[in-house]
């Protein structure tokens, strides 16, 4: 624990700079979202896109399954960059390591904390949604806030543990990103053609629900109960990439 609590403060100092710009960006599309509803609707709910209410339709639309949800996504990548392989190119790798601390626990407060910061990210829509419907008047439904956090979460953390073994295995940060973005945008498509879309393996319409069997696109609402079953599926596959991660650092000459 005397070991702990400064590695985590650490990791802090490194990360607190793309998680506050992150969180920054989010806020203020929700924000606005509330606020500048009048005219943005016009823009992402025309007339008699939803069965239900116009608003809710509209914040899954901006929100939950629009350009929040995709910063939200490059937030976690980015999230996962830096480590020893960035520690190397400022050339104190040498000092982190000669902490006593293992590499397997370098690696694994690195993780919880990013997976602490995206468990943030993604309830803040929930809190400043709750809050500024309220002050404007208007209403989204809790539960299904709650819901898409959690949808949220488990896609966040797959896409963090891709950057963070993409970042673990490639020695520039710059190419852990590129290779991240690519398989952000690659892998959707590639889970379209046979076998892979036999099955729900898109992160994407996981996170947002769309085409997927617990989501009411008419009504833009979750129904039924929770993916259970895949979102424990896509947390495991995310531990399992940090594991691999975490023993690829065992082994690496970082001099």
């Amino acid at each position: 624990m005397k070991t702990l609590a400064p590695l985590l403060f650490k990791a802090w100092r490194e990360s607190r700079g793309r998680f506050l710009l992150g969180a920054a960006l989010l806020a203020a599309i929700c924000v606005l979202a509330v606020f500048g509803r009048a005219s943005l609707m016009k823009v992402f709910v025309p007339d008699e896109a939803f069965v239900g209410s116009p608003y809710v339709g509209y914040i899954y639309q901006l929100v939950y399954g629009g350009p929040a949800r995709g910063l939200f996504v490059i937030t976690a990548i980015v999230l996962a960059l830096g480590g020893l392989q960035r520690e190397r190119l400022h050339r104190t790798a040498g000092f982190t390591l000669a902490l006593p601390a293992s590499r397997a626990l370098l690696v694994g407060v690195q993780a919880l904390l990013g997976l602490g910061q995206i468990a943030a990210l993604s309830a803040l829509p929930l809190l400043l949604l709750t809050v500024c419907s309220l002050l404007a008047h208007v209403s989204y439904p809790l539960g299904q806030m709650a819901r898409f956090s959690l949808l949220w979460f488990a896609g966040g953390a797959a896409f963090f543990a891709v950057g963070f073994l993409a970042a673990t295995l490639l020695r520039s940060e710059y190419a852990a990103l590129a290779v991240s973005f690519v398989f952000m945008i690659c892998y959707p498509i590639a889970v379209l053609f046979p076998p892979l879309n036999r099955y729900p393996l898109n992160v994407h319409h996981i996170m947002s629900g769309l085409a997927m069997p617990y989501f009411d696109a008419h009504t833009a609402l979750l129904v039924g109960a929770p993916p259970w079953a895949l979102l424990a599926s896509m947390l495991a596959v995310a531990g399992a990439l940090i594991v691999l991660a975490a023993q690829i650092t065992k082994y690496r000459d970082y001099s």
